[in-house]
């Protein structure tokens, strides 16, 4: 009788330690589902200052209630990179890359494998000027992000979903 009791108890104690973890990912997960909608918008308009800079605002946000998050550093380094398309002064653009693309990369090192972050370099290296040389991970990110996509990773948000594989379709 005290197995049965020691082995239920250790399935209890278990089950509610994986189910905590699993309400505590999806819980994250929607905080980072909002701000992607931001990203979805600032993709969609880049030149627009204001939207771009919303994003940023969400990132901030985000990285505030995550503090030391990839995912976050990946945002605001996203955000950071978009900004540099509004500003006039190609200095001011160049410092701007160089500023926030190793921020993006360090994003990436610690979670290479992550497809949120490989669709923001992908994008990234996609928008900015070939003379700038930051394109040489291109077919990498986009097969992280097919495969992501075709693992339904984006599918409680179909209109990003929808969003991530009209990118892709461009490329």
């Amino acid at each position: 009788m005290k197995r049965w009791a020691i082995v239920w108890l250790i399935s209890f104690v278990t089950f509610g330690e994986f189910h905590g973890q699993t309400n505590e990912h999806i819980a994250i997960r929607g905080e980072i589902f909002s701000v992607l909608d931001y990203y979805r918008l600032a993709c969609l308009d880049p030149g627009s200052q204001a939207v771009v800079l919303e994003f940023d605002s969400m990132a901030m946000g985000f990285i505030a209630e995550h503090p030391g998050s990839p995912i976050g550093l990946g945002m605001k380094s996203t955000a950071q990179l978009m900004l540099a398309e509004s500003m006039w002064n190609p200095m001011d653009k160049l410092n701007q890359f160089q500023t926030w693309k190793p921020q993006l990369e360090d994003a990436i090192v610690q979670l290479p494998l992550d497809p949120d972050l490989r669709f923001f370099r992908l994008s990234v290296q996609f928008s900015i000027p070939k003379l700038l040389e930051y394109n040489n991970e291109m077919a990498e990110d986009a097969e992280v992000v097919r495969e992501a996509l075709s693992n339904a990773h984006w599918s409680d948000r179909p209109k990003y979903e929808s969003f991530v594989a009209d990118f892709l379709n461009q490329l």
